[in-house]
This record gives structure tokens, sequence and C-alpha cells, in this order.
């Protein structure tokens, strides 16, 4: 059995229009909640990463309780670092995945030692497997975010990327010189084996679908549509998924919720009894 989980924020700021995806939805959603961070636009990078400590150790107490209770979590966020969350959960609960399939049409592997731009969302995946903050101890606000969250780093050489079709170069090298598997969609099943835990973390903006998902974030030209995707998430229906994490839309920008509707339609594909009306 399923359990889903909203987490309302987007970098450590308040989205409380996420959670209009469980009113979308005939399932249950519980809403992993920081009542006293209200703020919807913060500035300063170093107060998002705090507040994404405390968000995400919370989505990994609540992660952590349903696969102790034998259920698979799945969790919707605004954001990929989510993803840390989750993991940590896992691990927590003796659950850890022996197989992490991140898709995702970016690569989410710079670290400070790579990125231009200083854009925390493009560092997940290069946390996830334990690279760290290239300022050292003193600045190291990468290390103080994994030890709150409690997660322990990931084998390179257990996740599979796909298709991250948009790096920038230092990225590009940064991943050419892992253990990462980088792979297009239509070979995923060439690397998964069927009695391998898989954690499922899926950034929507893999999707092109520009016309039917509107409130994308980051829309890549040239990847899979969405009957290209629906046919991937079929296919790894009969996987044994620990948990799928779930990096939304835009949902200030989703007033007829035409996206989230096309992703619970996603979701559905992985679950036999479905849930979206």
């Amino acid at each position: 059995m399923n359990r889903h989980l909203i987490t309302p924020f987007l970098m450590g700021q308040r989205r409380d229009g996420l959670c209009r995806v469980a009113g979308l939805d005939r399932r249950a959603w519980d809403v992993v909640d920081v009542p006293e961070f209200a703020e919807t636009s913060i500035a300063d990078a170093n107060e998002k990463m705090r507040r994404m400590g405390r968000i995400y150790a919370r989505l990994s107490e609540a992660v952590e309780r349903v696969a102790r209770a034998g259920q698979v979590p799945v969790s919707v966020a605004g954001d990929c670092m989510s993803a840390l969350g989750v993991l940590a959960g896992l691990q927590k609960a003796g659950r850890a995945p022996e197989r992490i399939l991140w898709l995702d049409a970016h690569g989410d592997f710079h670290t400070w030692g790579t990125t231009q731009t200083q854009y925390l969302g493009g560092m997940p995946l290069a946390m996830l497997v334990g690279r760290g903050d290239r300022r050292g101890a003193a600045r190291d606000a990468v290390g103080a975010f994994v030890a709150e969250v409690g997660v322990q780093a990931y084998p390179e050489r257990r996740v599979l990327l796909s298709d991250a079709r948009d790096l920038d170069p230092g990225e590009a090298e940064a991943i050419g010189a892992s253990a990462v598997v980088i792979c297009p969609i239509g070979e995923i099943a060439e690397h998964l084996a069927p009695a391998e835990s898989l954690y499922l973390h899926w950034d929507t903006d893999v999707v092109d679908a520009a016309a039917s998902m509107p409130a994308l974030k980051y829309h890549v030209r040239r990847g899979p549509d969405w009957q290209a995707m629906r046919a991937l998430f079929r296919s790894l229906r009969g996987l044994r998924i620990v948990a799928v994490s779930v990096s939304a839309w835009h949902e200030e920008a989703d007033a007829d919720n035409r996206t989230a509707r096309a992703c619970l339609a996603l979701l559905d594909e992985l679950d036999a009894d479905g849930g979206a009306p």
C-alpha cells in the first residue's frame, strides 16, 4: 500500500497551493509542514538551506514512519532537495534502496565548485552521493543541511540518471568523472533488475509537454513526451519500488490544475489501484 505525502515548500519557501493536489485525488494525503515557516519569498541562500534542513528532516521522519509500517511513501514537494529527506527516511527505517532512478531534464550534479548561478536546486543529486561544500568546514552549509536531514551518502554506482538532456559544462564533466550511470529514457530497462529495490525520484520537468503540462518549472525541449513517460511508468509497475518522490510543477501557474492532473495520472501508472478521479 502507498502512503501519499505533500510538503508545501519550494527551496524553504511556502507553497500552500501544492496542497491542491490532495483535492484532485481519491487517495488521502498527509501534509508535512513546519507551520512557523510562513514566508513565500526568501532572498538569502543560507536561510533557504537552513529552512530546508528543518523541512526535510521532518519529511524524513514521515517517510521513516511510513516505511516502518510496511507502506511505500509517495512524496510530492516543490524541489528536488526533498529527495534527501525521502532517502534519509528510508535509511532510518532500514529500507535503503538498492537502486535510485533519478528522472530529470537536468543533472542536479552541481557543487559550489561548478555552479555559476549559485542555485541550490542544481545540487541535490551531488549532495545525495556525498559531494561536499568546496568552501570547507568554515562555510559548510551543505554539511549542515545533510547532517540535519540525517541522510547518509548513497553510492554513485547505484544511481541511474535519465535523461539529463540539459547539462552545464562543469556539471557534465563532474557526472562524466563519477560512477553515476546516465542513459536515455528508452534504455532505462536495460539497467534495472527486477529483484532490486528501487527508489524512483522524478522532476516533472523531465517531460517535454509544454502544451499539456503548461506549469512545468523549467521546460527543456527535445525530451520524452507524456505518452513516453506513461509507458515508462507502466513498465516500472512490477518492480520493487520502495519510495517515489516528485519535484512538482509551479502550482501558482497551474490555475486549472491541468499539470497537477497530468502528474497524478503518471503516478497512477505506478499504482494498480489508481487514484485520480
